[in-house]
């Protein structure tokens, strides 16, 4: 059963939910400026951890105002930890969560028992245009064509007619994200909350702020210093690059990487039993 609440934190309110019992474990959804769609992998591993999600600041159902940067995002995570009066937890992020999951780690190390780092984009900004290059290959000339004129429509709407347009834009866009094309309109569907829209505010400044901190001349010693145990998983059909990933269980002292195969960015959805199996493992053995 979950227990949802709401959290202040400096500037904002955020949304989260709780279910399970065990070692504490927090999940970071992706985006940025997207919102929690991590349930289905929190019913995977509820009867071994205890399970904590949240909507991140300014996204979903939460309240909060600038600075959209990743120090922020830290701190918020920190001030959840404080506030539920948790020593240590397992700090798992999917997509840019993996990112923030990542930082927070390299931050406070003593606060996290493991890492689950699930799809993310490293340390290699360059990962973008790899990435959106693989994305176009996935589109038909027609649905290349679409999201063209959807985009423009989006720039010259608001209210009910813009999250119309948005919404589908957002349905063939994410779709991209997946193995196989027939059944990814069905997935990306599943993540939508009606009401909720991405904060594209938040997307663009935190998206360009995780580049920086990607970036930071000092983030592969930081890395190579870093104690803890950690997954590393990926989608071998994600179109980020896997070479990003393996780059980050390299630079680890203490990580294993495993490739899912026939699974794209979101492989909880494509291939639940080996996702859930691996995850599993991991937290067992911890």
């Amino acid at each position: 059963m979950e227990a949802s609440e709401y959290v202040p934190v400096p500037g904002g309110m955020l949304w989260t939910t709780h279910q399970g019992h065990g070692p504490a474990l927090v999940l970071c959804h992706g985006g940025p400026g997207l919102w929690d769609y991590l349930a289905p992998v929190a019913a995977m591993i509820d009867d071994l951890v205890s399970v904590y999600r949240y909507d991140q600041r300014a996204c979903g159902r939460s309240s909060g105002s600038p600075p959209y940067t990743v120090d922020a995002a830290v701190a918020d995570l920190e001030a959840l930890r404080s506030s539920w009066h948790l020593p240590q937890w397992i700090v798992a992020g999917h997509s840019f969560g993996a990112t923030l999951a990542l930082a927070y780690a390299t931050t406070y190390p003593e606060r996290v028992r493991a890492l689950l780092y699930l799809c993310g984009t490293g340390i290699d900004a360059s990962w973008h245009e790899e990435y959106h290059r693989n994305q176009a290959e996935r589109l038909s000339p027609q649905e290349a064509e679409q999201l063209a004129d959807w985009e423009a429509e989006r720039a010259c709407l608001s209210g009910a007619e813009f999250a119309a347009v948005d919404r589908a834009y957002c349905e063939l866009l994410w779709s991209t994200d997946f193995a196989h094309p027939r059944q990814a309109r069905e997935f990306v569907r599943s993540l939508f909350i009606d009401g909720i829209q991405p904060n594209y505010e938040v997307n663009a400044l935190l998206g360009k702020d995780a580049d920086r901190f990607a970036e930071s001349p000092t983030r592969s010693a930081r890395l190579a210093a870093l104690p803890v145990r950690t997954l590393v998983l990926h989608g071998e059909a994600d179109p980020r690059p896997v070479r990003v990933a393996r780059d980050i269980a390299q630079r680890l002292r203490a990580a294993e990487f495993v490739l899912l195969p026939e699974a794209g960015h979101l492989p909880w959805l494509e291939q639940p039993d080996q996702f859930q199996q691996v995850l599993r493992a991991f937290l067992t053995r911890l």
